[in-house]
């Protein structure tokens, strides 16, 4: 418009310049012809000039405009290649808006999400520890048979009971303090009066007097204190981390949340136990108290574990604490319904207690403890489905491992070499691990509840039958030697597997396996919980140790035993997937429905 402007003014003022030229050629028209003449050029040529001013302005005025817009198109190419709204580097923009749609589920989540990752995480810390420990101080064959699985029922008969006078929470707070002043007793007077404690005079007269057969009894009886502590450190994982923390986190998530939060609960665990294997080394190779001799060296190194432990059971009860403050501060949280769901239920069955009783039967009193706890697995289907579940899961797991570890063993049958080969499968582990809890919700996003569960049952089946497959023609070929080399290639490929599997468990199985609970009612998610946790577990440990040395008895060895392992496998397997189909027929249409609805904002 400038430009425009300008061409017309300049228009104008040459039309005045050649009217001012005809006036003077008129005024001077007597026989002054060269003047006129003149006068006639000088006009025409001031006419022509202001013509050629127009055009050259008129061209300059469009150059311009068009010079603008390429100048203006210019810059918004600039910054839409660097960024188009802060000019920042287009790869961080792709980082920030991914980390975006990542975080956008947790929105109003992470005052959860933290808490329960600490809380897991010191549990987790505390269990890594322990299983070293009790590793290292006990090595007696049939300790889960003679003391681990009746310690377990004797815990879940008492669980049944506390359950109804405590309450969940104070029962949460008892089973943790239970732990703790054992670990204390253990570590103060136990462990350093071991020697007066056990009574070896005794083993050796039932030694003499008792079948050979019951030897492994003999010898947890001798070993009493370690036997203790073996059992605390096995019950801790299934009590502390299966039991309590799983209890804890059904009764504060709804099933559309839990599809997002329950999978990103291990990452806690996880980061535990990279942190616990390196504080494991540095004190087991370069922390050395000055003043201690070499014979009580462990010990003050059993204080420093113990020590380690109870405080890490001091944080798990503070971050208790907070999550329940602050879930029963929101009328709106899932804790609170609950909460006020129970009292509604305790005010009716005061009032019906209270009502006069008919005349016709008395009331028949509700039984407690353990029959009442197994009661539910017969009577529920949903947690006999689940109780078939853990066992399978378990006694799966065992019989892969067996022989799985039996080859490594033959690979590496030094114990440095093996624990070092070991420690490196953990690590790795822990980081496949890692990243399949961050992808998990996206798989119940696009799988649903019933194709994340089954994914780890079908996962165990196939890569079962590649493990057993090649171990067995490697067997009939002579392979399964330290010099074969096929044998490295096997224990590579079994530690991929055991990687994998362990992976689909703690990430997509067992998330998927506790949301099962949130559906259920109280006494099922309690009493029943309680079976399958721990009699699961140690039902499916037991039965995969009697299993092992009955196949070594009839077998000679587990290699020997193979095809009969891959069929045994197999057989629990498929039974563990059928016990998915049908948990998922009575289940799978409401979780998925509310599955689908907390995942809706979930993008790729």
């Amino acid at each position: 418009m400038v430009g425009t402007a300008r061409a017309t003014a300049v228009a104008r003022e040459a039309r005045g310049a050649g009217a001012r030229g005809r006036l003077g050629r008129a005024a001077r028209t007597s026989g002054v012809g060269r003047t006129t003449g003149a006068g006639r050029r000088g006009g025409d040529a001031a006419s022509a000039d202001a013509r050629l001013n127009v055009g050259r302005v008129e061209v300059d005025a469009r150059l311009g405009t068009s010079l603008g817009a390429w100048s203006r198109g210019r810059r918004a190419v600039v910054m839409s290649t660097v960024d188009g709204s802060s000019g920042e580097p287009a790869g961080e923009d792709f980082l920030r808006r991914h980390a975006r749609k990542i975080a956008a589920p947790l929105k109003g989540q992470w005052g959860r999400l933290i808490p329960m990752s600490m809380m897991f995480y010191f549990m987790a810390f505390a269990n890594s520890i322990m299983d070293a420990v009790k590793d290292t101080l006990v090595q007696i064959p049939y300790l889960t048979v003679y003391a681990v699985l009746p310690m377990s029922l004797l815990f879940v008969s008492l669980f049944g009971k506390l359950s109804e006078k405590l309450g969940r929470e104070k029962l949460f707070y008892f089973a943790v303090a239970v732990f703790m002043v054992f670990f204390a007793l253990f570590t103060g007077v136990l462990y350093p009066m071991r020697e007066v404690l056990h009574p070896y005079e005794t083993a050796a007269y039932l030694s003499s007097v008792l079948p050979r057969g019951l030897s492994g009894g003999i010898a947890v009886f001798t070993n009493w204190t370690y036997s203790l502590f073996y059992v605390a450190g096995e019950l801790w994982g299934d009590v502390v981390l299966s039991l309590l923390f799983w209890g804890l986190a059904n009764e504060i998530t709804r099933v559309s949340e839990a599809g997002i939060i329950y999978p990103l609960l291990g990452i806690g665990a996880n980061i535990a136990q990279a942190c616990s294997g390196m504080f494991m080394k540095f004190i087991t190779t370069s922390w050395h108290p000055a003043g201690v001799s070499p014979e009580n060296m462990w010990q003050e190194k059993l204080k420093l574990f113990m020590f380690v432990v109870m405080s890490c059971g001091g944080a798990i009860m503070a971050c208790h604490k907070y999550i329940c403050d602050r879930e029963r501060k929101d009328p709106n949280s899932a804790m609170s319904e609950k909460l006020r769901e129970h009292e509604s239920r305790e005010r009716v069955r005061l009032a019906q207690e209270s009502a006069p009783e008919s005349s016709t039967s008395p009331k028949k009193k509700k039984s407690q403890g353990l029959a009442a706890s197994l009661s539910y697995v017969f009577e529920s289907p949903e947690v006999a489905c689940l109780a078939v579940m853990a066992i399978a899961q378990g006694l799966s797991s065992i019989i892969f491992q067996v022989a799985w570890k039996t080859q490594l063993r033959i690979l590496r049958p030094d114990p440095t070499s093996y624990a070092a080969y070991m420690g490196d499968v953990q690590t790795y582990s822990g980081m496949v691990t890692g990243i399949f809890m961050v992808a998990a919700p996206f798989l119940f996003k696009y799988l649903g509840w019933k194709g994340t569960l089954s994914v780890t049952p079908k996962t165990v089946i196939a890569l079962g039958w590649v493990f057993f497959g090649t171990s067995i023609y490697a067997l009939r070929h002579g392979a399964l030697t330290q010099s074969s080399h096929l044998l490295p290639i096997l224990v590579f490929g079994g530690a991929v597997i055991y990687i994998v599997e362990r992976a689909a468990k703690f990430s997509l199985f067992k998330p998927a396996e506790e949301m099962v609970y949130i559906t259920l009612d109280e006494d099922s998610r309690t009493k029943g919980k309680a079976a399958v946790d721990v009699l699961g577990s140690q039902i499916g440990k037991t039965g995969g140790s009697f299993m092992q040395q009955g196949l070594i008895f009839t077998y000679g060895s587990i290699i020997g035993a193979l095809p009969v392992l891959v069929c045994c496998h197999s057989a629990i397997a498929v039974c563990w997937l059928v016990a998915v189909n049908a948990l998922a027929a009575r289940r799978a249409q409401q979780l998925d429905s509310e599955i689908a609805e907390g995942t809706a904002i979930l993008e790729v």
